[in-house]
């Protein structure tokens, strides 16, 4: 013979608080419409079921008759919800249970009303096991049968795609949200699944357009963007399946947070302090890639490696905070002047380096490299001149120059270290021609 529900002390559910227990115990719904009265009757046949067509019905109902547990309905037609909800609690007393029950897209809405007195709410349509948890009271062998469902573990598949997921943050955002999507599609079985975040949309499935149920995803302690499931086919989303979305817009968030300091330390070890520039090791990086690529493409790489001509003179007689403002002008000035495509670095002390490739075949007929890095180089050096540097005193004009090496990839070396090599070599012939020249490796005239 099985066993009638019955209520689950407050130690096991953290439910209803002692009170005298009436001789029938009573739920009222409110403004139900007719969608859970039945359920309840049904659910609970020993309890007095009563309800109410509104909540102010309800407020002045359990003025008459008070009521153990009280289960609203929340739809698109409930107005001034948290005041009703503040009154409803109000009026049903400390001893009463005050639940709440909507269809799940007004979940995210629903949940904001625990703060106005309701005790725990469900998704319509509504699962057994979930209306018993609501409501503090359970049938033994159904609690035990159910009690895996309520917090739905994650599938092996799951972790493996998370996995998966967790090793690729680095790829583009489009093609993270969209494995994003696969793992909520997968864990929560939807139609579709959508996901927006800082204003990029990546939907995954059928019908994009159709969600039923939505959680917000924060990050850095502000709203960044949402995830949203389209319907579960034959099968409606109970309250467990919820708080697996709600799960998962956390672990998003997280993601978000995670990906962004590993941006910030990566671009702060990439980026020279002083200058804001790439620094010697993204240089070195970037220098092996384009050698690769223009290995494979048979086109060109040429490298600049300049310092500052007497900088140290600079230092010593304005001090180091004005010869670290050179060491900005000058970088600022050669990053302006050079290409868009073209990477120029601080190199080390006063040291630079420029990386000219071809970014595309030469427009026109006879455009060689580097005579086009040449043309840039003038364009440099031009500027440089009439750059004034007000923090070396008013007659600064001319006052700053540079001296250079230039090489080439593959006329004058076959690999980066070797290309630095032969730059740093014409910059070294640069200096003991007299300075403020940039020459080219292998001539003894400036380039």
């Amino acid at each position: 013979m099985s066993r009638q529900p019955t209520f689950e002390p407050s130690h096991r559910l953290g439910s209803l608080p002692p009170m005298a227990t009436p001789a029938r115990d009573r739920i009222l719904v409110v403004a139900d419409g007719g969608r859970l009265l039945e359920t309840v009757r049904r659910r609970y046949p020993d309890w007095d079921v009563a309800t109410a067509s509104s909540y102010l019905a309800g407020i002045c109902d359990l003025g008459r008759h008070p009521a153990r547990i009280v289960l609203g309905f929340v739809d698109r037609s409930s107005t001034r919800l948290d005041q009703a909800v503040m009154a409803l609690r109000e009026a049903a007393g400390a001893g009463a249970r005050v639940v709440l029950c909507c269809p799940p897209e007004f979940e995210p809405r629903t949940r904001q009303l625990l703060h106005a007195g309701a005790d725990d709410y469900i998704l319509y349509p509504v699962m057994p096991h979930d209306l018993d948890r609501a409501v503090g009271v359970r049938s033994d062998a159904e609690w035990s049968a159910a009690g895996a469902s309520l917090t739905p573990a994650a599938s092996m598949e799951e972790l493996q795609q998370l996995g998966e997921l967790l090793a690729h943050l680095e790829a583009g955002p489009s093609q993270v949200l969209a494995r994003v999507a696969d793992l909520v599609r997968l864990a929560l079985g939807s139609q579709n699944v959508c996901v927006t975040l800082d204003g990029l949309t990546e939907p995954v499935g059928a019908d994009p357009g159709k969600l039923v149920l939505v959680e917000p995803i924060e990050a850095d302690g502000r709203a960044r963007g949402r995830v949203g499931l389209g319907p579960r086919p034959g099968q409606p989303y109970t309250n467990a399946d919820a708080q697996k979305l709600r799960h998962y817009a956390t672990l998003i968030g997280h993601m978000v947070e995670a990906a962004s300091r590993h941006r910030n330390w990566r671009t702060l070890a990439l980026t020279d302090e002083v200058t804001g520039l790439p620094n010697r090791r993204y240089l070195l990086r970037f220098l092996e890639e384009m050698i690769q690529r223009a290995r494979a493409e048979q086109s060109r790489v040429t490298l600049l490696i300049f310092d500052i001509d007497d900088f140290k003179s600079y230092n010593d007689r304005h001090g180091h905070e004005v010869g670290d403002e050179v060491l900005r002008l000058t970088g600022s000035l050669f990053r302006r002047h050079t290409r868009e495509h073209d990477l120029v670095a601080r190199y080390g002390g006063d040291e630079f380096a420029v990386v000219f490739w071809d970014a595309e075949q030469p427009r026109v007929t006879g455009s060689r490299h580097p005579t086009d890095a040449l043309a840039v180089l003038q364009r440099c050096t031009d500027a440089l001149a009439a750059q004034e540097f007000p923090m070396l005193g008013p007659k600064s004009r001319d006052h700053l120059t540079v001296s250079g090496g230039l090489a080439t990839f593959p006329w004058h070396a076959d690999s980066p270290d070797e290309l630095i090599r032969r730059a740093d070599e014409a910059l070294l012939a640069a200096k003991r021609a007299g300075k403020n020249r940039i020459f080219l490796i292998g001539q003894d005239e400036p380039a």
